[in-house]
């Protein structure tokens, strides 16, 4: 019986079977969430069903939200009401769970009496990604499955995590090898599920069936634990709202009759819902989003199944793992057999670490190894789909690598360069395919971080894009595709960004006060302090081995300073910091020595707020991702934003720096910047003429 477009109702063996069939994820549209409560309706009233059960077709169950909806007023039913009809059945209703059950499905499936499901199905509420709160009873009813502890690390977090691990959840798990993890338990397990159901509906006669709201919350927790908890999120989730109303949201579930907690959690989410850190994370997901599109798919004959990386240094390991972790052939390249082994030695450490740290098993660890072997020889190269370069930032090295490639490699080999600076249009000048070449610019550590700058040439060909692009999406990254120019586009406003940091500290701020300054503002780190850990020469080198951008005495003038004075940051236990015993520490020689430059420039220390410091620097951010834009080098205003959110450490509740831009009004951005222009008669500070259109 067809209930909807999208939901059926049958009966089998006195069990109705509300079926849900709306792909590719089985979204809870309103014509599910409609489907659903007429089903409930329908098999409540008839007298040959004993028993309900929920499932779907297809890879997974009910997946979240219908994205198409976001934004527009919800049409009736709404879920909570839905989920409240599930609760409220007289006849116990039984999820058949499978794939990634997620938000408002995983909330469905806590609102059912029973759960049967696959091995291997993950369940998780990731609504905190949104700058949002469970708002169907998910922080209500969690807890009453799993306990305190368990429902605020999920909730707090969003992450995803195994119905096989989580105790109290599932009544029943089914386990059929030959229809692997993703498949549904309908209809192959129909005949299964329905027994299940029945067997569940008999307990009735014994008074077992209980309403999810009626379940206890274990009581095994510690007293001050949401006190804990709003401490430690203060800290790792600093700015945000949402993480800390979760915590209110299950702290009620403790002390509140189920009715009152549950209203509670619906005021808290509705004032999640409008508040600004809430639009700007939901802006944030839908820019990602677009930012992988636009492309065309690469067909089957492009897809890239082996993979050479040249440099066996820190970048090139972790670039290595990166392609191994998701299944490719890895062929590491250096100049001698010596390097190759101390390439490999590298990788292997790195995976010993992550399996002391849980990160991977035994049997992970060992076959991402087995796909990396090493080589000097470019000979055994030829048969390779993409080459990703990562050697001595240096024109003429990559030239020379880029040159001996194109002598080896078969003619549809991709020739990628990791290069954070450098002109790939020249690179490109030294091969005979320069349609062949793109760039492919990772971000430190390359297995952890999840951006990579996809850049193409006035000379890339579109297929070259999209299989990039295509290979990158496959290594779990978040890529981007940009134009040429110095830095790109992430590196480039990171020039910016920190310029205005070493102006400010020509100007009297201290290094501990800008990083101090931009940390509580949201920053994951302080500019300085990154500086520090990446190394003050490389973009100091990278300064000098591109034409300056800015032709002004005081233009990275700190930077330059520490580095003429052999402080290259933690490498050298000194910077713009003191590091001892791997721990960070003020250095008054550090201000002493900027202090003497800035008074051969004749400029006077003074009192600096840490508000101008955050202004200053996100300005600068702004005003060069507009200089970007006019360029043709970035797209649009949600690539930027992707690539600051993704790769920089930008918080996420504040949408990224164009967005920002445009949250705080366009005419009050522009007349600020206006105003450091007049202020400083710096050329920078020039405001953009696309700052009216971003």
């Amino acid at each position: 019986m067809l209930l909807s477009d999208t939901v059926s109702l049958l009966i089998e063996d006195g069990v109705g079977v509300i079926r849900v069939n709306n792909p590719p994820v089985n979204a809870l549209s309103h014509s599910v969430r409609s489907g659903i409560l007429a089903g409930l309706e329908q098999a409540n009233a008839n007298p040959d069903i004993s028993a309900i059960v929920i499932g779907c077709d297809g890879n997974t169950f009910i997946a979240g939200a219908d994205i198409k909806e976001f934004g527009q007023m919800p049409k009736t039913p709404h879920l909570p009401d839905v989920l409240q009809a599930i609760r409220n059945s007289v006849k116990p209703v039984t999820a058949a769970l499978h794939g990634t059950v997620l938000g408002g499905g995983f909330e469905l499936a806590l609102s059912c009496h029973y759960r049967v499901a696959m091995i291997g199905t993950k369940v998780g509420l990731p609504e905190v990604n949104l700058g949002l709160i469970p708002g169907a009873s998910g922080t209500q009813l969690l807890p009453r499955y799993v306990g305190v502890e368990k429902a605020l690390s999920m909730i707090t977090s969003g992450k995803m995590v195994s119905t096989d691990s989580l105790t109290g959840l599932i009544d029943m798990k089914v386990d059929d090898g030959s229809l692997g993890q993703a498949s549904s338990p309908l209809p192959e397990h129909a005949s299964l599920v329905n027994q299940a159901s029945i067997l569940f509906s008999q307990s009735t006669a014994n008074d077992v069936f209980v309403a999810p709201d009626k379940r206890d919350i274990p009581d095994s927790f510690e007293e001050n634990i949401f006190e804990s908890w709003r401490k430690k999120l203060a800290k790792k989730a600093k700015g945000q709202l949402a993480p800390q109303r979760a915590i209110d949201a299950i702290e009620a579930a403790t002390k509140l009759p189920f009715d009152e907690a549950l209203a509670l959690e619906r005021t808290l989410f509705l004032a999640c819902r409008d508040s600004e850190q809430s639009s700007a994370m939901r802006y944030a997901f839908f820019a990602e989003k677009q930012a992988a599109s636009g492309y065309a798919k690469s067909t089957s004959d492009d897809d890239i199944q082996s993979v050479a990386v040249i440099g066996a240094g820190t970048m090139g390991a972790g670039i290595a793992i990166a392609f191994a972790n998701s299944g490719y052939s890895v062929t590491l390249v250096e100049t001698n057999e010596d390097l190759c082994v101390l390439g490999l030695e590298r990788i292997r450490h790195q995976y010993q670490k992550m399996y002391d740290q849980g990160r991977v098993s035994e049997a992970q660890k060992e076959h991402a190894l087995s796909l990396i072997s090493g080589t000097s020889d470019y000979g055994n190269l030829a048969n390779i789909d993409l080459v990703v370069e990562a050697a001595f930032e240096k024109m003429s090295v990559k030239k020379i690598i880029f040159s001996s490639l194109d002598a080896v490699c078969k003619p549809s080999t991709i020739f990628a360069t990791n290069t954070s600076y450098l002109d790939i249009d020249e690179i490109a000048t030294s091969t005979t395919r320069p349609e062949q070449v793109i760039g492919m610019h990772f971000f430190s550590p390359a297995n952890v971080m999840k951006l990579v700058e996809v850049v193409k040439t006035r000379s890339t060909s579109e297929q070259a894009v999209s299989a990039v692009m295509k290979t990158a999406k496959r290594l779990g990254k978040v890529p981007v595709c940009v134009g040429v120019g110095f830095g790109f586009v992430g590196n480039r406003m990171y020039a910016a960004y920190g310029r205005e940091a070493n102006m400010l500290l020509l100007e009297g701020a201290s290094p501990e006060q800008i990083d101090s300054a931009m940390e509580s503002w949201g920053m994951a780190m302080g500019p300085l302090a990154v500086n520090d850990m990446s190394g003050i020469d490389i973009a100091y080198k990278a300064r000098r081995e591109y034409p300056p951008i800015y032709d002004d005495p005081a233009y990275f003038l700190a930077a330059d300073t520490m580095v003429e004075h052999g402080r290259l940051g933690r490498k050298t236990g000194v910077g713009f910091y003191r590091y001892e015993n791997g721990k960070k520490t003020n250095d008054p020689t550090t201000m002493a020595l900027i202090a003497i430059e800035a008074e051969r420039l004749g400029i006077e220390a003074r009192r600096i707020s840490d508000e101008e410091i955050q202004n200053r620097l996100v300005l600068a951010l702004v005003n060069e991702g507009a200089n970007l834009l006019e360029k043709g080098i970035a797209r649009n205003s949600e690539d930027i934003d992707t690539i600051w959110l993704n790769g920089y450490g930008f918080p996420r509740f504040r949408g990224g720096p164009m967005y920002y831009a445009k949250a705080a009004g366009i005419s009050n951005t522009i007349e600020s910047i206006n105003y450091l222009y007049r202020e400083t008669n710096k050329a920078w500070w020039q405001p953009s003429e696309k700052l009216e259109t971003i």
